[in-house]
């Protein structure tokens, strides 16, 4: 999980230098269907990862459409790299603060144990390691 911001968002405001300055950017948070929206996740001075409630100017409750914000220029969001990679490559996303980045959250597959042995089951197993991983490293 990455800050990142659209280039003509970052020349209008600057990109913050803390993550005490993301309370002064437009936060782009990704709300459930109940209200709520999911906290940010802050790897604090210890390296031990802090759940932050944000204020958010645009609250989605989709994936795309917080990633469509933040190309647009809207704000500021903290995103899975397996989900913006292609915005980065071709410079429509910028990421911020890099020394909050995170691991991110883990992703569990789960499917009914009389389909273990099915081979399209291990290569959709295969592909969604191969394609969430960077430099070895789950995106």
């Amino acid at each position: 999980m990455i800050f990142c911001a659209a280039p003509s968002y970052l020349q209008r405001h600057g990109a913050p230098q803390t993550v005490d300055d993301l309370a002064d950017h437009a936060c782009i948070l990704y709300g459930k269907s109940y209200g709520s929206t999911s906290p940010w996740l802050i790897v604090d001075a210890a390296g031990q990862i802090q759940m932050r409630m944000m204020d958010g100017r645009i609250i989605v409750g989709d994936a795309e459409a917080q990633v469509a914000a933040v190309v647009a220029g809207s704000g500021v969001a903290q995103l899975a790299t397996w989900l913006i990679t292609e915005q980065l490559q071709r410079g429509e996303l910028l990421e911020i603060l890099p020394h909050l980045a995170t691991e991110g959250l883990d992703l569990h597959l789960a499917w009914p144990r009389n389909r273990e042995s099915l081979p399209k089951v291990h290569k959709l197993v295969d592909w969604l390691s191969a394609a969430l991983r960077v430099d070895g490293r789950v995106k």
